[in-house]
């Protein structure tokens, strides 16, 4: 007897991952390549369009190769890194290169937007404000600067859409993708007018269709049948973008459930019933039942415990890192630390390019594990920064990346949270959402609740420790109270280096 499979693609900025789960939500298959990001200039992030599809249908060649011949494919669902500008020719070639969500050349683009008043009709019509590596901004750029590249655009897709369209032949965009800067929030539909106001009218032609994350955008075709091993005729669908998708596979599916993932950077996201007019974070539709999701990226991340165990401990691995921590106590004696080791500052909950990392407090007693300690520690109050500016009061947050392997970040977490911090069992949360979401679409779920219920598990629990959740609530008053201090002492140091480089 057959197996149902749910076939999954997550197309990070740095990783390609296919997954098969059966419709209970076990892992019957996976296969991963990595892919390239180029610089060509500062500032500048971009991929090949026609690698990063290569490299997919590759992966899905792999997975599908690899599976018994008991299990069936029912379906394909697509996630990747979202925003950035995927732009394809009226022909449906490649209009250049991908530039990527972390690209920065469109940033004096926003500060002109905010200067005249044009991001603040941006935010009244959608919700949440653009920025520079989201389509709208990059596209106007593209007008200026490279008119030519920007008249052989015919469609504008993100990542996981272009993958799409190469499997199917269809165009379209998702709710997630869409709402920052073009859907009406009160509407979820897309406003065109959001064109005139950037004085880029002609920009109105060039989004796909609206189509939600649910419904199948449309068949594999011939072609791609023939590159990566699919059926003809295989249901595709396009699923929210890699943050929400992540969201749903660590087992968000109502409004309340929170989740972060800790990984080079620190992703924090709740789900809400429908938008919120005073939340903070970018709010995005989800296209089902109403729901939106809120999150607030942060550059913070795993770079600062690699940087800790190099620099610091002189350690092998991170993992070597964790019996260094815990010798020291509580709260580090004293010293706190600041875990903004960007060198392109930071972005959430604050936005500061010149926010730099730092400790606070240190005096000759202090040694390599309470410095250790620190870190962990800064790391887990930026995590609440962050969780403090989302619209809900959460019971408990998922975590999930490669910081969720430790089980020293998951408890300090919970004790800095003060909430308790679920692990879900799968390795691949983004892959795993977006399969519950082609279950939904397939009719396997009857909702992303009951996907969630179903194919969804939990690997670990932590609970907070009462007298240390004490301890880090006083801790994150000065954590706050420090950055917001440090911020004129940021600017200056980067006005005084940037002085003397140029000197």
């Amino acid at each position: 007897m057959a197996r149902d499979a749910l076939l999954a693609v997550d197309a990070g900025t740095s990783t390609i991952k296919a997954v098969a789960f059966d419709t209970e939500g076990a892992e019957l298959g996976s296969a991963r390549r990595e892919t390239e990001t180029l610089h060509p200039e500062p500032g500048h992030a971009e991929q090949e369009m026609a690698t990063v599809r290569d490299r997919t249908f590759g992966v899905l060649r792999e997975l599908v190769g690899d599976l018994p011949s008991a299990v069936e494919p029912h379906g394909l669902g697509i996630t990747g890194q979202g925003d950035g500008l995927w732009a394809v020719t009226s022909d449906g070639q490649p209009a250049g290169t991908a530039i990527l969500w972390s690209d920065s050349r469109a940033a004096p683009l926003l500060e002109e937007w905010e200067a005249d008043g044009t991001l603040d009709e941006i935010v009244e019509q959608c919700g949440s404000a653009p920025y520079p590596g989201m389509s709208l901004p990059l596209l106007v750029w593209l007008s200026r600067n490279e008119p030519e590249r920007f008249d052989s655009i015919g469609t504008v897709l993100s990542c996981k859409d272009w993958l799409a369209h190469e499997l199917t032949g269809v165009a379209s965009i998702d709710h997630s993708e869409a709402t920052v800067p073009y859907l009406d929030s009160s509407t979820e539909r897309i406003d065109p007018e959001i064109f005139e106001t950037v004085g880029l009218p002609e920009g109105q032609e060039l989004l796909p269709d609206l189509t939600a994350p649910t419904e199948v955008v449309g068949t594999v075709t011939e072609a791609a049948a023939g590159a990566t091993g699919l059926d003809v005729g295989l249901p595709v669908v396009s699923g929210p973008f890699d943050v929400p998708a992540s969201g749903i596979g660590s087992g968000t599916a109502t409004p309340g459930d929170g989740s972060v993932t800790l990984g080079t950077s620190l992703t924090h996201q709740v789900l809400a019933d429908g938008p919120s007019a005073d939340a903070a974070g970018i709010g995005m539709a989800l296209g089902v039942d109403g729901l939106w999701t809120y999150a607030v990226g942060s550059n913070a991340g795993t770079p600062s415990l690699d940087w800790a165990a190099d620099a610091v401990a002189d350690v092998a691995d991170v993992a070597d890192l964790e019996p260094l921590a815990t010798q020291a106590p509580v709260g580090s004696d004293g010293v706190l630390y600041h875990p903004y080791l960007s060198t392109t500052g930071e972005r959430g909950p604050f936005v500061d390019p010149d926010a730099r990392a730092q400790f606070l407090g240190l005096t000759p007693e202090h040694d390599t594990e309470h410095l250790v300690r620190a870190v962990y520690e800064g790391l887990s109050l930026a995590v609440r920064d962050c969780i403090e500016h989302l619209p809900a009061d959460t019971p408990s947050v998922a975590a999930s990346g490669g910081g969720a392997r430790s089980d020293l970040w998951c408890q300090l977490l919970a004790d800095c949270l003060d909430r308790s911090v679920v692990v879900p069992a799968d390795a691949e949360p983004g892959a795993k959402g977006v399969a519950v979401v082609l279950g939904v679409a397939l009719g396997e779920y009857d909702s992303l609740a009951a996907g969630v219920d179903r194919a969804v598990s939990a690997d670990r629990r932590y609970t907070p420790r009462e007298a240390n959740a004490a301890v880090y609530d006083s801790l994150y008053d000065l954590f706050v109270d420090v950055r917001e201090e440090m911020e004129a002492v940021w600017t200056r140091r980067g006005e005084a280096y940037r002085e003397l480089d140029d000197s």
